[in-house]
């Protein structure tokens, strides 16, 4: 009981957001320059369940992500449509977010490549305060019910908005040739309030903005062209006021199979040991990821489930574009 409310308190203390463990497949979430990377039009559906056998009435944490982006030749720039619903802790939490976003394309040199990209969002949160435990309501021995039944009472005072509305802005920069890329990005930077509390972690009014630093490699294992063999190591590095986490691993594709293995660092702890696995077919693209978890908090709640699908409704090729670049992993 005691870890649960720890977690709830630091979900609306420091707004985490939501990060994928197969966050490649949906690059616009961390980083608006990815809009239209994939030159084809492109659906992109995410379900994310993070500890499922936690007790039923917290429910864990379940996300849902579907996005759609294009590019456009003649005018050098992406455009794409992101919808994300997040549900944290069965309810006590439920945030869905609309998001529209551009990115333009500049050609630095030949196979050189800079991107620049911008998210507006509208997003709405809603607080479920009735199910709220806090502090002042938990008895050491018998926790926040008492013997008869009825739960303890608590000092603290409804709001008089619990789902509040608001403005959503972000921009990501986009470094990339055929062999490496680079980007930034940083989300929440007009610092939206979004809580029922007066301040966040970081001590300042509104949601910390997030910064990720991303970067992969591409090597081209192929033996003939018949069969695709393509290694891509890469990095995520995410940073939200007190929160901060690390991924680092690789995917090997060969032929229509791809697989791979990521290792998550928090700030002090390590987190979770990421196997991926899926198939690449025609306009298709099938994903799973199983996180296991290395933490305290065990394995005993059931790890993180996420499953990926895309869907590319245009088989357009690269070389018609004349432009070589490192995204397959992305695609």
């Amino acid at each position: 009981m005691l870890f649960i409310i720890a977690v709830f308190i630091s979900c609306v203390a420091y707004s985490q957001d939501p990060l994928f463990s197969q966050y490649y497949s949906q690059p616009m979430h961390i980083n608006p320059g990815f809009a239209g990377i994939s030159y084809a039009p492109r659906i992109e559906m995410m379900y994310r369940n993070q500890w499922p056998q936690l007790e039923k009435s917290f429910a864990g944490y379940v996300t849902y992500a579907l996005s759609y982006d294009q590019y456009f030749k003649k005018y050098n720039s992406g455009i794409g449509i992101q919808l994300l619903a997040d549900d944290d802790g069965g309810g006590l939490i439920k945030t869905w977010k609309l998001a529209t976003t551009y990115g333009y394309q500049a050609r630095i040199s030949r196979n050189n490549y800079l991107r620049g990209g911008i998210e507006l969002g509208f997003v709405q949160t809603s607080y479920a305060w009735e199910k709220f435990i806090f502090r002042d309501q938990i008895d050491p021995q018998f926790g926040p019910i008492s013997p008869g039944g009825t739960p303890y009472p608590s000092a603290e005072v409804r709001p008089s908005q619990t789902s509040p509305s608001y403005l959503d802005i972000g921009t990501g920069l986009l470094y990339y040739n055929p062999y490496f890329n680079i980007g930034v990005s940083a989300k929440h930077i007009n610092t939206p309030r979004n809580d029922i509390l007066k301040i966040n972690g970081s001590a300042y009014s509104g949601i910390p903005i997030r910064w990720i630093l991303h970067g992969s490699v591409e090597f081209d294992m192929s033996k003939s062209a018949k069969v695709t063999s393509i290694l891509s190591p890469a990095i995520m590095i995410a940073s939200q006021s007190e929160f901060f986490q690390l991924n680092i691993g690789a995917q090997y594709q060969i032929s229509t199979v791809f697989a791979g293995v990521w290792y998550r660092q928090t700030r002090k702890n390590p987190d979770a040991l990421i196997g991926v696995i899926g198939f690449k077919k025609g306009a298709w693209k099938l994903g799973y990821s199983f996180d296991f978890t290395l933490s305290d908090l065990g394995i005993a709640q059931g790890g993180s489930h996420e499953i990926s699908l895309g869907i590319f409704l245009d088989q357009v090729i690269k070389e018609k574009l004349n432009i070589q670049d490192c995204f397959e992993a992305f695609r």
